[in-house]
């Protein structure tokens, strides 16, 4: 199987070097949703995990995921047995536990596709700080698993995470309203952006010193080049409300 080139979803595209690998999985985590309309037309492309509540957002839908990971603190029980009798694998831990849910997903998602997944997140942000935070991070812990953490998507904001060695082409069909750059590494070094308003070449970004923010497309260019040295940098997409 070819690795995958491409990934699109309705208001961009990116290309990564290395390529993002051979499996797709869309995991859908409790927080914010994006739009049903997004998440609908999103599942097609991908194998769909969910990590707990995730599960009462592909109801609604009747997207049918493939396994269900969590406590089942915060979603309806039937909404897990509707998935289940659907044919959905259900990994059910007791609440009090070491790890968050959407950790033990990324974990039964390393045992099940080794390392030939790439995982993006949705419903990932919005709602509580340290629930954000924490997911953030634990898409970083990924490695540990063997797991391709790409990022975080939805219809109005996108955090793509680029690692050293890695290289980044972003193509907008809609303009977005800003790219911000975050070391989610104490440094990230040898960052470059190119065709935005304030370009960086090989320029080192520090955890502690988050200045390459709120940046934004010259005139009417649609593409955007980044690349990382080292470290770890998390590229966010402000696209806006639809």
């Amino acid at each position: 199987m070819k690795a995958v080139e491409l990934i699109e979803v309705d208001s961009f595209s990116m290309r990564r070097t290395p390529s993002f690998r051979d499996c797709k999985v869309l995991l859908i985590a409790g927080g914010k949703p994006p739009s049903d309309a997004w998440l609908e037309a999103t599942t097609r492309c991908f194998d769909v995990w969910v990590a707990d509540r995730g599960v009462t957002y592909c109801r609604k839908l009747n997207v049918i995921p493939k396994a269900i990971v969590g406590d089942g603190d915060s979603s309806p029980l039937e909404d897990w047995a509707w998935a289940e009798e659907a044919g959905a694998k259900v990994y059910r831990y007791p609440k009090d536990k070491d790890y968050t849910d959407l950790q033990l997903a990324i974990m039964q998602i390393s045992r099940s596709y080794g390392r030939s997944v790439s995982v993006f997140v949705t419903a990932g942000l919005g709602g509580r700080l340290d629930h954000s935070l924490s997911n953030i991070f634990s898409l970083r812990l990924a490695e540990k698993w063997g797991v391709d953490a790409a990022g975080f998507l939805d219809e109005e904001e996108s955090l793509i995470l680029l690692r050293g060695g890695e290289e980044l082409k972003l193509h907008f069909y809609n303009k977005p309203l800003a790219i911000s750059l975050l070391s989610l590494t104490p440094c990230s070094h040898g960052v470059s952006i190119k065709k935005v308003k304030w370009e960086l070449d090989n320029a080192t970004l520090r955890l502690d010193e988050p200045f390459a923010v709120s940046n934004e497309l010259i005139n009417d260019e649609r593409e955007v080049d980044l690349k990382v040295d080292s470290g770890c940098v998390g590229v966010y997409i402000c696209l806006g409300p639809k």
